[in-house]
C-alpha cells in the first residue's frame, strides 16, 4: 500500500517525542497529543480543557463548540488517552490554560519545527502523526471498529487501510529479520 504521507515507525516516533521534550510544554502537548490520539490539527487547535475527561482518561471531540465543528459528523468522538506522558502534559498545560488556542497552521508549524530538529528524513506533519497513530494501534491489534471510532472515520475503509499498512510493515520487518 502506498501512502502519500507515510506514517512514522516506532523508532522515528520515539525520536520525535524526544525532540519535543527539548521544547516548551506547548510543543510537547502538540506532538504527544497528535501522536497518541490521532486528532486532526484543526481539532487540536480548538481543544479546550473541557474536552479532557480526567477521571476516565479520555479526550472528547465535541460535535460543535461555539462556531467550531469537526470535519465530519463522525469526527465527534471520545478517544482514550493511554500514554501517561501525554495525559501528564495535558494536565500540566491545562493547569495554566483554558484552551489550546492556536490556528491549524500554528499546529502545523509546531510539528514541523520539532521535526526539523530530528534526523528523520520523512516529511512530518500533523496528518502524518494521525497516520502514525492509526498504524500503531492497528499493529497492536485494534479492530477496524475501534480504529474507525477513535479516529472519527465515517466507514471502515480507512480503518482497513491502517490494518493493511501495519501488516505490510510487519512483513517488511520479518524480511529484514530472516
Amino acid at each position: 500500500m502506498e501512502w502519500k504521507r507515510e506514517p512514522l515507525r516506532e523508532d522515528e516516533l520515539a525520536d520525535l517525542l524526544e525532540a519535543a521534550d527539548e521544547r516548551d510544554l506547548t510543543h510537547q502537548v502538540t506532538i504527544y497529543t497528535l501522536a497518541h490520539t490521532g486528532m486532526r490539527a484543526d481539532e487540536l487547535a480548538h481543544m479546550t480543557d473541557d474536552w479532557v475527561d480526567w477521571q476516565n482518561e479520555r479526550l472528547r471531540v465535541p460535535a460543535r463548540e461555539g462556531d467550531w465543528s469537526p470535519k465530519t459528523d463522525h469526527a465527534a468522538r471520545s478517544i482514550p488517552i493511554k500514554q501517561p506522558g501525554t495525559l501528564r502534559r495535558l494536565r500540566d498545560y491545562f493547569g495554566y490554560h483554558a484552551e489550546y488556542g492556536a490556528t491549524r497552521q500554528t499546529v502545523t508549524n509546531r510539528v514541523k519545527g520539532v521535526a526539523a530538529s530530528t534526523e528523520i528524513r520523512k516529511k512530518i506533519s500533523p496528518h502524518v502523526l494521525r497516520h502514525t497513530y492509526g498504524t500503531l494501534i492497528a499493529a497492536r491489534g485494534a479492530t477496524p471498529q475501534y480504529i474507525r471510532q477513535t479516529m472519527g472515520h465515517a466507514d471502515l475503509s480507512s480503518a482497513n487501510d491502517y490494518l493493511q499498512y501495519a501488516g505490510t510493515q510487519l512483513d517488511a520487518e520479518a524480511e529484514e529479520l530472516w
